[in-house]
């Protein structure tokens, strides 16, 4: 069984959905403990988020290796072990773990800012976290501060701001967050 914190983080609703996080969890797990060479019941998780990647590598491509370009629908399990934070991709039976490359601080960077997202788009909504599907976030550079959604009135700083574009669905809806690397900001497209 997961710890209660994991299960408030599932990102899809429905009972098949959390069973599918808790075997892609148990599955992350395995694969990070044999990694390690450490037990699986010493691996802490932090949080499993339903996720599309836009090729099979799961969002952890190998240098010089090309992947199908078909959307791969999985979920990112963030696991902690001794005093480390890992991030393991996994999509039907393939847990990959990403580590080992400037990718790592990049992985929970962006899945701290998703769950930052989802939280907001709950408590717009008034529905629980779980209700709202992810899609992996994707780097981005803003030309300002304003992230790419400005508010009339407001002047913004010129700078070159890097963050990520976080892709949410609730309902059938699609929502848009814009973030640098600190704070989320939800972004209505403009009508026209």
């Amino acid at each position: 069984m997961l710890p209660a914190m994991a299960a408030l983080l599932f990102s899809a609703a429905g009972t098949g959905a959390n069973q599918g996080a808790e075997r892609a969890t148990e599955l992350a797990r395995r694969t990070l403990a044999e990694e390690l060479g450490i037990k699986a019941e010493d691996i802490r998780v932090r949080t499993v988020v339903a996720l599309e990647w836009s090729d099979a590598s799961l969002g952890c491509p190998k240098k010089g290796q090309q992947y199908p370009q078909v959307v791969t629908p999985g979920h990112r399990v963030l696991l902690e072990a001794d005093g480390r934070t890992y991030a393991v991709h996994v999509a039907g039976e393939r847990a990959v773990t990403c580590r080992g490359s400037a990718a790592e601080p990049h992985i929970v960077a962006a899945a701290r800012l998703a769950e930052l997202a989802r939280a907001d788009l709950a408590a717009r909504l008034k529905i629980e976290p779980q209700a709202i599907k992810t899609h992996f976030p994707r780097p981005q550079s803003w030309p300002d501060t304003s992230l790419g959604c400005p508010k009339p009135g407001m002047s913004y700083a010129q700078v070159v701001t890097r963050g990520f574009l976080i892709e949410l669905e609730a309902g059938g809806k699609s929502y848009r967050y814009h973030s640098d690397l600190k704070r989320v900001v939800p972004c209505e497209e403009p009508e026209g």
